[in-house]
């Protein structure tokens, strides 16, 4: 007879309990409702626990020092309601157990009051920055909960209409086998950069395959990479590819990647925090300097500003150089430790990027 091995929903369990102290720390209870007043009582009931323990061995302690905390977590989680609610609480669990001119009376009735007073006050105060805070952040939360339901719906939609592109074209071009495959390839990689641009905030993208996704395009022997592996958080990964997106642009358009014998070199470096990278373009036809700024100029500097970010063109008699600084975290620097610099090869040579 064989024994079934006992199954436990303990790591379960934990997961559920920590996606709901997420949820209660980040959307809170609903103001003014019976939980919200709950979680205030119960928030002054441990800060009159932990008074009386202090109490066993300081008696002398400020007798409203662990109301302040009780008052600040109920607003945070409650709203002004039960924050309020703590308070009074408080304040009554203060005087009554902890206020030594209680009985007998040894302390001036004018002290009693000012000390409630600039209880009051102080407290009133943590329920006012409590409450705008909360509001704040809820507001913020909700914004961001909207986007990110925004941005999935538009891209259900782009792949929905890029399928329907595809579809076409295979119809259209069914006699034109090279054509057809060659413009399906083109789009598959203009959908693989869209993709990078909504990776959530905690997953990490790799530089070179930024890089794949947004220069495949182009040809296999027309680009060249050289560079340590970097690991990119999402806000930086989808900056760096709106970067090379544009650069890319406009070196089809009128840069290195117009005319057949052009070619682009791109290396990289990380360096005490700093990704350092290196774009330049040869073989193209004769470049220079635009007579204004441009928007792709702009969206350069407004898209480093957060990483205390810099850039840098040259239009040289060889083609165009462009050189790009920003500042990467800790968790974007972790790749660097382990990789290998990869040798001057092409992108998608041997040695595939």
């Amino acid at each position: 007879m064989s024994v079934r091995p006992q199954t436990t929903a303990s790591p379960n369990r934990e997961t559920h309990n920590r996606e709901a102290l997420s949820r209660l720390l980040r959307w809170g209870l609903r103001p003014g409702s019976p939980a919200a007043m709950a979680f205030a009582v119960c928030c002054v009931m441990v800060a009159l626990g932990v008074r009386l323990v202090f109490w066993l061995f300081r008696p002398d302690l400020a007798i409203f020092a662990t109301y302040y905390p009780a008052v600040l977590l109920a607003t945070v989680i409650g709203g002004w309601r039960a924050g309020m609610i703590a308070q009074v609480l408080g304040g009554i669990a203060a005087w009554l157990f902890f206020d030594p001119s209680f009985t007998p009376p040894a302390q001036a009735f004018g002290d009693q009051i000012g000390d409630f007073a600039l209880y009051g006050l102080s407290s009133g105060l943590i329920i006012l920055a409590c409450e705008h805070y909360r509001r704040l952040i809820r507001r913020l939360d909700e914004e961001e909960h909207y986007r990110r339901l925004v941005v999935d719906e538009l891209k259900h939609r782009l792949r929905n209409k890029l399928a329907v592109v595809q579809a076409i074209l295979r119809h259209e071009l069914r006699g034109h086998e090279d054509i057809r495959a060659s413009i399906l390839d083109r789009l598959k990689a203009l959908a693989a950069a869209d993709e990078l641009l909504t990776r959530p905030d905690w997953e990490v993208v790799d530089i070179r395959d930024i890089l794949s996704a947004e220069l495949s395009q182009y040809g296999e022997r027309r680009i060249s990479a050289q560079g340590v592996q970097v690991r990119l958080p999402a806000k930086h990964a989808a900056t760096l590819t709106l970067i090379f997106h544009e650069l890319a642009t406009n070196a089809a358009k009128h840069g290195a990647l117009k005319l057949p014998s052009g070619e682009v070199a791109i290396c990289w470096k990380l360096d005490s925090g700093t990704l350092r990278i290196e774009w330049s373009e040869s073989g193209g036809p004769p470049v220079g300097a635009p007579l204004r700024r441009g928007f792709g100029t702009g969206l350069f500097r407004r898209a480093l500003d957060p990483f205390h970010g810099t850039i840098s063109t040259a239009f040289e008699p060889a083609g165009i150089r462009c050189e790009i600084r920003l500042d990467i975290p800790d968790r974007g620097k972790a790749g660097e430790r382990s990789a290998l610099p990869i040798v001057p090869e092409r992108l998608w040579g041997e040695h595939t990027v």
